[in-house]
């Protein structure tokens, strides 16, 4: 009995860890990407929702409308180490991003991630090191399976995050913009 309950415990753990991979897959450049393809209700107006995603996604650098109506942009990840008790920086994840409308779809494709490790400065922070980019295809070479692993996860939860943020606006952009996330202003002359 204790043999079938083992079993079916690791069996179940196993299809949760592989399930979150499936978003980030090689593509044709054989590079890592996220890409998701969702509904959307209409055509959004381009320089409005990258204005919105600047706003609302954390670590998006650039982004603007195209010519085709889409958006694209770049933004950044940040991996950290985790220690006993605190974590720090370990280095960025750099990337591109495209989002694209065709027949009341979206996709939203996050790709091109570039590592850049960070060192300790002569201030004991944690600072970029100069020219140092490598490709995250290559970092299964530098890097532990473990390490390697977490990184994809985060990319994973960060591609999820970033997907629901657009679909979020599309589907209702007049309530996100009616209320901003901000701090609410009080009235201390009328108590």
């Amino acid at each position: 009995m204790k043999k079938i309950i083992f079993l079916i415990v690791a069996l179940c753990a196993g299809s949760l860890s592989y399930g979150q991979k499936t978003l980030l897959s090689l593509n044709e450049q054989n590079q890592y990407t996220y890409f998701v393809v969702k509904p959307a209700p209409a055509q959004p107006n381009a320089q409005a929702l990258a204005a919105y995603v600047k706003k609302a996604v954390t670590g998006v650098e650039f982004l603007e409308a195209t010519n085709l109506g889409g958006v694209a942009g770049r933004g950044i990840v940040l991996v950290y180490k985790q220690g006993l008790i605190t974590g720090q920086e370990e280095g960025q994840l750099a990337y591109n991003v495209k989002i694209d409308f065709k027949d009341n779809k979206y996709r939203l494709i996050l790709t091109d991630f570039m590592f850049s490790p960070y060192q300790r400065n002569r201030y004991g922070v944690f600072a970029l090191v100069n020219n140092s980019g490598i490709p995250l295809e290559k970092m299964g070479d530098k890097l532990s399976a473990k390490q390697l692993n977490s990184y994809l996860d985060k990319l994973v939860s960060y591609g999820a995050k970033f997907s629901q943020q657009v679909s979020d606006y599309l589907t209702n952009p007049a309530a996100i913009m009616a209320n901003p996330a901000g701090l609410k202003k009080i009235d201390t002359k009328n108590w």
